[in-house]
């Protein structure tokens, strides 16, 4: 995992989450904290170990965490813009996600389709686990008749990360509704798509479940590791609001499903950044937390660098 620059300038008093909410990957610290579960964190998405992560923002009510820095320096920069707390203050991030989205929607306001297009890449290059820009770029690569492009993004809106975003209605029904060009159609969530409901609670029972786990296998057989980890954190993510009975049903337990996520990670990390560069997260961070900051970045400087 690679550490921003000015990492002792925030305090880091927790470990870097397994999963499931906040999902992995997500590391709290405590400056502009508002209290009762949201507070800001660094994210590292996955397959980007080996970059800065980015800094999100933990909203507890609405269970989700919502990109807000591209890196913790312009966090730093709001923050002190903002008196040193949580402020309505805003700084220039140009090489943030929804800066990105944000201008490709502009150039979408002025019927400039291929300039937007441009926008929304430079979006999904920056961050690739938010569906709306996944979303965005899938529309207009549809406008202008690139099926194949438009088929490719559509899935990576539906293979995203819900604890950051769940795919709008759009995005579904695009999806459910396409038909498969000759390179996509053995993917796994173009086989199984027009069987996925995407509704979750209120049900005893729900075949979602059951055809998520054949996607992740099959995403799993075609090499798509990071998504299919995606997926499975999704599933769990899904699983961790349904009630215990239903859990029980489809023999679900958080605690488990935790230890095995994270052997999986470990593994996947071992691959993006080296054996000899990489921390179990959560496991060797834990045993640090005793220690002083001092002493608890000293170390884990040494475990990441």
């Amino acid at each position: 995992m690679k550490l921003p620059e000015k990492i002792d300038e925030v305090s880091i008093n927790s470990e870097i989450e397994v999963g499931v909410y906040p999902p992995n990957g997500f590391l709290q610290f405590d400056e502009a904290s508002l209290g009762n579960g949201d507070y800001f964190g660094f994210y590292w998405e996955f397959g980007k170990e080996n970059q800065e992560p980015i800094i999100c923002e933990m909203i507890h009510d609405e269970g989700i965490i919502a990109p807000r820095f591209s890196n913790l320096g312009k966090f730093l920069e709001w923050y002190k813009l903002n008196d040193f707390d949580w402020g309505e203050e805003e700084v220039d991030d140009e090489k943030f996600v929804l800066n990105f989205l944000n201008k490709g929607n502009e150039q979408l306001k002025q019927n400039n389709p291929e300039k937007a297009i441009q926008f929304y890449k430079q979006s999904t290059d920056s961050f690739g686990e938010l569906s709306e820009n996944w979303f965005k770029l899938a529309s207009q690569q549809k406008r202008i008749g690139n099926e194949l492009e438009f088929q490719k993004n559509i899935i990576n809106s539906i293979l995203s990360n819900w604890a950051i975003e769940f795919p709008s209605q759009n995005a579904i029904r695009m999806i459910k509704a396409l038909n498969p060009v000759e390179e996509l159609k053995s993917h796994p969530l173009i086989k199984n798509r027009e069987k996925l409901e995407f509704s979750f609670g209120g049900k005893k029972e729900n075949e979602d479940y059951l055809i998520i786990t054949e996607i992740i296998a099959g995403l799993n057989d075609i090499g798509d590791v990071n998504r299919a980890l995606l997926m499975e954190q999704n599933y769990a993510l899904m699983m961790y609001w349904e009630t215990s009975s239903f859990q029980e049903r489809y023999n679900f337990n958080l605690d488990e499903w935790k230890k095995r996520f994270e052997l999986k990670t470990k593994e996947r990390l071992k691959i993006t950044l080296g054996n000899n560069t990489y921390t179990t997260m959560a496991a060797e961070v834990q045993k640090d937390k005793l220690e002083t900051k001092t002493n608890f970045w000293s170390k884990l400087k040494s475990m990441w660098s």
